[in-house]
């Protein structure tokens, strides 16, 4: 009699599986919305200042142009961003001002799709061959731990687009050649957008596109070369024409690199961005935090600037070979191991139990792929080029714990893998035990 239960409960919940699945995605969405429950603080303002997307949104509320980046001075003209994150800022800074209301209403945005993205585990677990179990596992480990949410920055809202494009390619590659148009033409579309939001995935998609033209060759100029090449240069295009009318130079979305590597690699520079505030090293160089270098910007000219930059960096890398590799090391560590001290504190703050489980999950990665690879090689390849390609720039530029958020995702689906697999044979064990002694 308890063999026949046990069936029949199982025959049960499988076939409710959708609806129960739709119903924890819908729990997971309201537990994350309430364990990262926001409160309203009327000091807070959303200004200049508040780091470069919102002064790039102010300016176009104000003026109308996609200018003045840096809070230190206005420096004319930017590419220093991609448009897409500060014009999603600027329109909300026009419908609930620059106020607390607007602060708050940027907080709940954040909130709100970061909720949305964890309730969509379930799905992107079972489209990337790990199961919908997985993914509820993953989004529960994520809501316990609370990982900081980075307000105000873009890396946090593209990590959906990031794990979209990822299911969305999978999907192509499950297609039969005829059946593959309609899905090259999402892909190529959503590969468009999310480089126009995130340019450092457009590594990750030349590595999809050289995977495909290797497998394809000649069918996939037939097949492929407009919606997934064409299109997302298509999207970006404008854009593009934009900053050469501009600047007379031509740069695809953004221009920050030079910057960003001078400041991350000098005589004075530590591995990470909290180590070099409390230094006293980012303001010496930074333009928005420094008149002088903000002056250099405005009388140059945003690009020649950046020139100027990516020349000085490449001088003192040549000349420090051994301490260039020494931060390229610690920021791999910092990357993979989040740090900004190296202990197992955040700086300022304990928030233990996040660096642990993140820790954790991340260890457990590892093995996670491996046995996603010997259950879907497709799948675990898709993953793979994120964790290899998608971090290699921020191995050259000072760490920051926010940069990792648009992978984050991967880690806690892969790292889940491990416990939702002993999880499922300790289950198995019990099924067979329970036959066995009715057996008996």
């Amino acid at each position: 009699m308890p063999n026949i239960l046990l069936h029949s409960y199982i025959h049960f919940i499988m076939a409710r599986r959708g609806k129960l699945i739709l119903l924890v995605s819908v729990v997971l969405f309201l537990a994350c919305l309430s364990r990262y429950w926001v409160s309203y603080d009327p000091s807070e303002v959303l200004r200049r200042g508040n780091g470069e997307p919102t002064s790039l949104a102010q300016n176009l509320n104000e003026e109308g142009a996609f200018a003045h980046p840096f809070a230190a001075l206005d420096t004319g003209p930017s590419a220093h961003l991609s448009p897409v994150y500060p014009t999603f800022l600027a329109l909300l800074m026009k419908v609930f001002g620059y106020g607390s209301a607007g602060s708050y209403a940027l907080k709940w945005a954040t909130v709100l799709i970061l909720s949305l993205q964890l309730s969509l585990y379930p799905l992107f677990s079972r489209i990337l061959g790990m199961g919908e179990i997985n993914g509820v596992v993953a989004a529960a480990i994520w809501i316990l731990a609370k990982p900081r949410l980075p307000v105000g920055w873009e890396a946090l809202d593209a990590a959906i687009l990031v794990a979209a494009a990822c299911c969305c390619y999978r999907l192509y590659l499950a297609k039969q050649p005829e059946g593959r148009r309609t899905m090259a033409w999402l892909l190529g579309c959503l590969m468009g957008f999310l480089i126009f939001t995130l340019p450092t995935m457009a590594p990750v998609y030349a590595v999809w596109l050289a995977r495909q033209v290797w497998s394809q060759k000649r069918a996939f100029l037939k097949e492929s070369i407009v919606p997934l090449i064409l299109l997302p240069i298509l999207v970006i295009f404008p854009w593009t024409v934009r900053n050469y009318l501009v600047f007379h130079r031509f740069i695809l979305i953004r221009d920050n690199l030079g910057l960003e590597l001078s400041v991350s690699n000098n005589d004075c520079a530590q591995f990470g961005i909290q180590a070099n505030i409390a230094t006293g090293c980012f303001d010496k160089l930074h333009p928005n935090h420094n008149v002088n270098e903000a002056r250099k910007v405005m009388e140059l000219g945003e690009v020649k600037y950046n020139d100027m930059r990516l020349r000085e960096a490449l001088h003192w890398i040549s000349s420090h070979p051994v301490k260039f590799t020494k931060l390229s090391l610690m920021r791999f560590i910092a990357f993979w191991l989040p740090t900004e001290t190296f202990t197992i504190h955040y700086a300022g703050s304990g928030r233990r139990l996040e660096r642990v489980i993140i820790y954790l999950m991340t260890l457990l990665s590892g093995p996670g792929l491996v046995i996603l690879y010997r259950r879907d090689i497709k799948s675990a390849a898709v993953l793979m080029s994120c964790l290899t390609v998608f971090p290699l720039v921020y191995y050259i530029v000072q760490f920051e714990y926010l940069y990792r958020y648009p992978i984050m995702w991967v880690t806690f689906l892969l790292g889940a893998v491990p416990i939702t697999a002993c999880a499922q044979r300790l289950w198995k064990t019990f099924c067979s035990a329970t036959i066995l002694c009715n057996a008996k």
